[in-house]
């Protein structure tokens, strides 16, 4: 029996492919992104989470944790409710119903080092201020959920989307889930970032119909400093995709500030696309709400929380990729 680890299930997305879409996303990456949406995937294994503000200092989590794994931090609050920075770069955030004087209340961060994944401080919190992320499942399992939105997917054109984390990083598990969606004939897109060997995608291609295809960076030096590894396999594997046939390939681009919004970069990539034969671009205007995300697993995030990527940007990027006959499609944003 094929199992997996599966940090969530989305139903009713959109920006996943065509039509109505269920999105399973899959824990485990390859890639050290900067700006990762989803940090909480990049691990390959479930883990525990503290919502700081669910939590009422009881320090029972402290107490019974077998490998001292809670880390205990101070943070401020200011009268009104306004919370001190974490990290730099982070504006203050308002809480203004929590009418709070000023004072000083720990922090618990995780240490994901020595953290074992027993789940007793989850199982020990009066507040429930801990979440796991990651299920075990099994291909059946997802496969039972999925068909429960069958007439939705019949009705808008939809389908499955595997996503991340990085879906090929569990490569036996993915596979699966594609076949097994394709058996019940329901549509399949992989979302990925292309950074897998190409007998391992090949065979996954198998059984997709739409290919979801992240481009980040063109240049291989400045991509390999922001997500930890060069583009070239990417690259190969986009031209080889192409050269297969048989599936359909939309690429992607997440616009991150000041990491790969420059007109060169966006030239470059526009410049690439052509070169697949390509004749549309998706384009993924910076999210602004993922430090929220950040701040629960206590990684410093380098963008402002809240802070959305400026429209006039966005739309100087969406031109240039029309200047080379690409029809730009923003998604979200």
């Amino acid at each position: 029996m094929i199992t997996g680890v599966v940090s969530d299930i989305q139903y009713f997305t959109i920006f996943d492919g065509p039509g109505v879409r269920t999105t399973v996303f899959l824990k485990g990456c390859r890639l050290n992104c900067r700006w990762c949406h989803n940090p909480e995937g990049v691990r390959h294994y479930p883990e525990v989470f503290h919502l700081w503000p669910k939590c009422s200092d009881c320090g029972r989590c402290d107490d019974i944790c077998p490998t001292g794994a809670m880390k205990v931090t101070e943070r401020k609050w200011h009268e009104g409710g306004v919370v001190s920075r974490d990290f730099p770069g982070e504006r203050e955030v308002e809480f203004p119903a929590l009418k709070l004087k000023d004072k000083m209340i720990r922090k618990i961060r995780i240490d994901k080092g020595l953290c074992i994944g027993c789940r007793q401080c989850v199982e020990a919190c009066p507040e429930e201020a801990f979440v796991v992320s990651g299920e075990i499942m099994t291909v059946d399992e997802v496969i039972n959920k999925i068909e429960e939105e069958r007439l939705m997917y019949e009705n808008s054109g939809g389908g499955i989307t595997l996503s991340g984390g990085e879906p090929t990083a569990q490569p036996e598990f993915c596979l699966a889930l594609l076949k097994a969606a394709k058996e019940k004939d329901i549509n399949t897109a992989l979302d990925t970032c292309g950074y897998v060997k190409w007998d391992i995608l090949n065979e996954m291609l198998e059984y997709t119909d739409i290919v979801l295809f992240d481009i980040k960076n063109m240049d291989p030096e400045s991509h390999k400093e922001f997500t930890g590894v060069s583009n070239e396999l990417i690259l190969e594997n986009a031209r080889r995709i192409i050269a297969r046939g048989g599936v359909e390939i939309r690429v992607r681009v997440p616009v991150i500030p000041k990491i790969n919004d420059s007109d060169e970069n966006m030239k470059k990539t526009a410049e690439f696309i052509c070169s697949l034969g390509l004749k549309g671009v998706d384009v993924l205007p910076f999210h602004p709400w993922a430090g929220q995300s950040y701040r629960l697993l206590g990684l410093e995030y380098p963008f402002t929380v809240g802070e959305w990527y400026p429209d006039e940007n966005q739309k100087r990027i969406e031109e240039i990729f029309s200047s080379y006959g690409l029809k730009p499609n923003r998604l979200g944003g």
